[in-house]
């Protein structure tokens, strides 16, 4: 494992994983540690004398997914792409400090075997000198005396140990306190830990004081130790200790930090349902998920469900007893908020599921998952055939028949792929169609036509007429000066049966000099229509042809209307007559008013409105059909107003 110091790798961000082939298989094992986090690098360990031969260390570059992966490990990862390959996973930290406890250990102590060999001392003399150097320093241990002289005088070792535990007072008294506490501090340490020497080293060193308070010495004595005390700092120093602690801290953990965040979100069940709740379906997922997690106990579980709960659901659950499982709790929402159809008829919708008019692919297959979910989980069909009844229904429900052919779905109902697998070829799919025909748009110039349809009939206009020949262009011209010239005409005759309606005595003359101008604008429409070529007859002309007889049939009501008002202040009647009443009955209330488009000749829109295809001859023949019916009312309503004697 030199290679952690060599490349100087960060343990705490790391993992060490087994089973590498070196093949392409070792990229699903990426793929699923990169959910976790971004990778830093990769370290194959190449050493055959290693028992991590062929391992891979892999670093992260955050230690947040060391902290997200770390209560899974270790774990067994399986490839995708060959379930027969799998992956051992396993913290860094956890496997790195206790090999490199180990082979210090063996080295340190291969070494003191040496030296003690070659000085001709026990190992543990050896032993007790380096700790001594660790504890004061190598200036300090080498100016203590030697453990043999111990070993030869060890009354006087005794005495030495009782001398540096105690010190003479100026009365020549020893005192008793300071005895007595490094007395005890001396018999402290466990007997696990202090050799047999130091056993019965302590205890002559407690005869040795009870003896000097009997007798009460009376020579002042300061003496101090050759030799300090093997104390617990010396055996267990604090680094190994600081270890042993975080990998207790470490196995032991059961509550993972960032589950305690997780929260299922709220339910209360209530019709119509709020607009940030959850329905009942999606909120049973996410419990399904809480239990399947192994680190959460049942009772956090069941503590979580009735957080998650506001009334009326949290209503239904009260009565249950506080130590129930979740899966009580579920049983009766399930019970109220759970759909009650049998898995037959679950299935029998997934299966009567078509596509819509109007939508995707890819939302029809969003349709049909939620649907087969739901018949799964009420037992209407297998886990197992999820793939091929979604696959199956999917090419029998879609209208879409290029889509299936170009991605072959019909050939793959032996080995269906997955919802997820599906869904992201058949947006790719859509995706492309919707590229190339945007392309087709703007290069036919069509972006109109999809956009604003009124827009794209004002422009077909404009092509029709760029398209026909000089002489039409040059009789559409005539035609718009005539046009022009006729409205001015008739805003002359409205101004002047205004001013005629001022005088009380209307003259004959001036009704029938009316009439003939009507009759000579008439003359001329009808000249102009048969003049006109077939070609001409386009939208725009029998648009303004229409609005031409729409004006000349108001101008006819606007010449009848000083008749009408001559005729009633002529004869003055007091009652109408009963054949004025019958015949007025007999009229309709209002004079004919076109009713249909002018675009196709269809009822009941505008042509403002209209997306369907032009159809002049049908809406000339409409219009023929109205200017009959309007000059039939208004000679009904002449001989109304002008009665026979």
């Amino acid at each position: 494992m030199d290679i952690i110091e060599k490349e100087n790798v960060n343990i705490s961000k790391a993992v060490i994983v087994g089973g590498m082939t070196l093949t392409e298989a070792d990229s699903d094992l990426e793929s699923w540690l990169l959910r976790y986090g971004s990778i830093n690098r990769h370290l194959l360990i190449d050493d055959p004398d290693c028992e991590f031969h062929r391992h891979a260390i892999i670093e992260f570059t955050h230690n947040s997914a060391m902290k997200t992966l770390m209560p899974l490990l270790p774990l067994t990862v399986v490839s995708m792409s060959n379930p027969s390959t799998t992956f051992m996973v396993r913290a860094l930290s956890c496997v790195y400090p206790h090999i490199a406890s180990d082979s210090a250990t063996i080295g340190y102590l291969e070494e003191l075997q040496n030296i003690a060999s070659f000085s001709g001392k026990s190992i543990e003399e050896v032993l007790q000198t380096e700790l001594l150097k660790i504890k004061f320093g190598p200036s300090h241990a080498e100016s203590l005396p030697v453990l043999d002289k111990k070993l030869e005088f060890p009354n006087a070792a005794r005495s030495q140990i009782l001398d540096r535990s105690t010190v003479s007072s100026p009365n020549r008294l020893l005192s008793p306190v300071i005895s007595q506490s490094m007395i005890a501090e001396q018999t402290a340490f466990p007997t696990s830990r202090i050799s047999p020497f130091h056993e019965v080293e302590s205890t002559n060193s407690k005869n040795l004081s009870k003896e000097s308070l009997n007798h009460r010495s009376t020579k002042p004595t300061v003496t101090v130790s050759s030799h300090p005390a093997l104390t617990m700092d010396i055996i267990d120093p604090p680094s190994v200790q600081k270890v042993v602690v975080e990998h207790i801290v470490r196995t032991n953990e059961t509550a993972p930090m960032h589950h305690t965040s997780f929260r299922l979100r709220s339910f209360s069940g209530k019709i119509p349902r709020p607009v940030n709740e959850p329905d009942f379906d999606t909120w049973r997922a996410s419990v399904d998920l809480l239990l399947t997690d192994p680190s959460i106990s049942d009772l956090n579980r069941a503590r979580r469900i009735i957080d998650s709960l506001l009334p009326p659901a949290a209503d239904i659950v009260k009565h249950v007893s506080p130590n129930s499982l979740p899966a009580v709790y579920l049983e009766l929402l399930e019970s109220v908020y759970g759909s009650v159809e049998d898995g037959d008829e679950l299935l029998a919708r997934f299966m009567n599921s078509f596509q819509n008019n109007g939508e995707k692919p890819s939302t029809y297959l969003h349709r049909l998952q939620v649907l087969l979910s739901t018949a799964i989980r009420r037992g209407g069909i297998f886990e197992e055939e999820r793939n091929r009844y979604l696959l199956k229904q999917f090419c029998r429900g879609c209208w879409d028949s290029s889509l299936i052919a170009n991605l072959q779905l019909e050939r793959r109902k032996a080995t269906p792929p997955s919802f997820a697998e599906l869904v992201v070829l058949i947006r790719t799919e859509e995706d492309k169609n919707a590229s190339k025909e945007e392309r087709m748009r703007k290069h036919l110039g069509l972006n109109k036509h999809y956009s604003a349809p009124s827009k794209f009939r004002l422009s077909a206009h404009q092509i029709s007429a760029h398209q026909c020949e000089t002489q039409d262009d040059q009789t559409d011209t005539s035609l718009a000066k005539q046009v022009c010239e006729l409205q001015t005409q008739v805003v002359a005759l409205q101004n002047h049966s205004s001013q005629k309606e001022k005088k009380k005595n209307a003259k004959p003359d001036e009704v029938s000099e009316l009439r003939n101008v009507v009759t000579e604008l008439q003359a001329q429409i009808t000249a102009m229509q048969t003049t006109a070529t077939p070609k001409i007859k386009s939208d725009v002309e029998a648009t303004e042809i229409a609005d031409l007889k729409r004006q000349i049939a108001d101008l006819k009501v606007q010449l009848t209307a000083p008749d009408m008002y001559r005729n009633r202040t002529r004869n003055l009647l007091p009652e109408p007559r009963a054949t004025d009443c019958y015949r007025a009955s007999k009229l309709p209330e209002s004079r004919p008013r076109p009713g249909y488009c002018f675009r196709c000749a269809e009822d009941g829109h505008l042509a403002s409105s209209c997306s369907n295809a032009p159809d002049p001859t049908k809406v000339a023949e409409k219009k023929r059909k109205l200017r009959e019916r309007q000059a039939q009312w208004d000679t009904q309503q002449v001989a109304i107003m002008n009665p026979l004697n």
